[in-house]
């Protein structure tokens, strides 16, 4: 014999799926987004082939930046994080793309690549960055602190240097957020390209010589 249940049971049961429903309806998105290159193209390259290969190494970005939800700075030591505001890929890729893509529209006599590089790729210069800051302070404006260096071919130092670059976003919220940051990544990589310009080209490869 089947068990009836109660009335008020079903009247209750069916009230919660009702709110649930409404609840998940007027649950708002997230909004998804990433950064951009800012850097225009320069002149085209005269040379058929590049002068150089620059490699452009995976960024290190702190773990809470480095994460899915944007945050930003309510105070000196405070982080708020929008979990409806959320980063289309991982921020440490984000960022050696679009410096990867400033860099190749500053230089585009040389030929950018991105790391981890084919074991046949010549790199003759290796660009490492490590970011400290990259977002949105209490005062409305977008903070990128860094730290970046060129390396040679054998991995030897050849210039390290500290950068610290402050936007005025053009938006409110996690638009302009972005939007502040790929304005200061690209003052990141004009200076990046600066120094690249000073280094000398790269010594030609021997041709192989016949031993008899």
């Amino acid at each position: 014999m089947r068990a009836r249940v109660p009335l008020a049971f079903v009247t209750a049961l069916v009230g919660l799926v009702l709110v649930a429903g409404c609840v998940f309806k007027r649950s708002k998105n997230a909004q998804i987004y990433v950064l951009d290159p800012v850097a225009a193209r320069g002149p085209a390259a005269l040379a058929e082939q590049p002068r150089d290969v620059v490699g452009i190494l995976k960024v290190t970005v702190p773990a809470w930046i480095d994460r899915p939800q944007i945050a930003t700075r309510s105070a000196a030591s405070e982080v708020s994080i929008d979990e409806f505001s959320r980063w289309g890929e991982p921020v440490a890729r984000g960022v050696q793309r679009v410096v990867t893509d400033n860099l190749a529209a500053l230089l585009p006599d040389r030929r950018f690549v991105v790391a981890p590089f084919p074991a046949s790729e010549g790199i003759h210069y290796r660009v490492g960055i490590a970011i400290t800051e990259l977002a949105r302070q209490a005062d409305g404006g977008v903070l990128l602190e860094a730290r970046w260096a060129v390396l040679g071919k054998k991995g030897v130092t050849i210039l390290q240097r500290g950068a610290s670059h402050r936007t005025n976003p053009p938006a409110a919220g996690s638009a302009g957020t972005v939007a502040g940051a790929s304005e200061a990544l690209g003052a990141l990589s004009r200076d990046i390209a600066e120094a690249l310009r000073t280094l000398p080209l790269p010594p030609p490869e021997e041709p192989p010589t016949d031993k008899k």
